[in-house]
């Protein structure tokens, strides 16, 4: 996928998710808004009520959309057959989208009135979609190549030192500057060590300033050059190092973190949808059906 047929694309999941939960959002304001017992009132109880019309067809719609999200990235990401259909990336963007929307529309569901084992599953779906976001910005900052595979430390050592050798012998870059930048990555590894989660939060302060150090420095080194497409290369060269170095620095406590977030993430997840079946199963029990076709 293209990068502007991308943008495309991620425009088209962000425009439709949020377009429909405002769209339900500003027709049943006045509803939602209203105490529980004054609701029975409203001209929109039987439509938005967790039993009405579409109350009750959001519930099993958010449901499909969440089951449909987790499975078709779970085969996409396990099952060898499938690895060829399209990218992990996304594949992953659309499960985040079919997992946002979702929730939404079984917040929608239950009018926000929560009561019971339903109450567990529901603040559990709210822990796996916070999580959820926690574990895109992990799974972002491990770096992969287009087709979602981990790109070994190595591999990206030898990129890095391929720009260096480049700088230096196609743009007369001095030696003594990839010697600073060395020092420089050098200051920066120092704080990857003791706790894990110190050390992540104090990447982020730990990481800006080197980056903001790397464009000085080459802002300096441009200093010297006058050929204006040399100045470009070469500054877009130290920040792609730069945001490079800061990912394979932190690569150790990023995995590590992502292996606790599946910990963390995966029992909710559980929970919520045994509960929600539960509930869905109860309601056939009860007669309910899908309401869509029963009207």
């Amino acid at each position: 996928m293209k990068n502007s047929t991308h943008k495309i694309y991620l425009g088209i999941l962000t425009l439709t998710g949020s377009l429909t939960v405002l769209w339900i959002g500003v027709i049943g304001f006045n509803y939602y808004r209203l105490p529980v017992d004054q609701r029975h009132e409203h001209f929109l109880h039987e439509l938005l009520n967790p039993s009405g019309y579409w109350g009750h067809g959001m519930g099993f719609i958010g449901s499909f959309l969440m089951t449909l999200g987790v499975i078709m990235y779970a085969l996409r990401k396990r099952w060898g057959v499938l690895a060829n259909v399209g990218t992990i990336k996304h594949v992953l963007e659309f499960h985040i989208f079919l997992c946002l929307l979702g929730p939404a529309l079984i917040v929608y569901h239950s009018a926000f009135k929560l009561g019971g084992i339903i109450a567990v599953s529901f603040w559990s779906m709210v822990i796996v979609v916070a999580s959820g976001m926690l574990g895109r910005y992990l799974y972002l900052r491990i770096p992969k190549t287009i087709t979602g595979r981990e790109i070994p430390p190595l591999e990206l050592k030898k990129q890095i030192e391929a720009n260096f050798r480049m700088l230096v012998q196609e743009y007369g870059i001095a030696p003594d500057c990839i010697s600073a930048i060395n020092a420089m990555t050098a200051e920066l590894e120092k704080y990857t060590k003791g706790l894990v989660f110190k050390a992540f939060i104090r990447q982020h302060f730990v990481n800006y300033r080197y980056k903001k150090n790397i464009q000085q420095l080459a802002g300096e080194i441009c200093k010297t050059v006058s050929d204006p497409k040399k100045i470009l290369t070469i500054k877009k060269t130290l920040t792609e190092n730069a945001v490079t170095q800061i990912r394979l620095t932190n690569l150790t406590i990023t995995q590590k973190l992502f292996r606790y977030w599946h910990l963390f993430h995966i029992p909710f997840a559980i929970i919520m949808f045994i509960i929600m079946i539960i509930h869905i199963a109860v309601a056939f029990l009860f007669g309910y059906g899908w309401i869509f076709l029963n009207n």
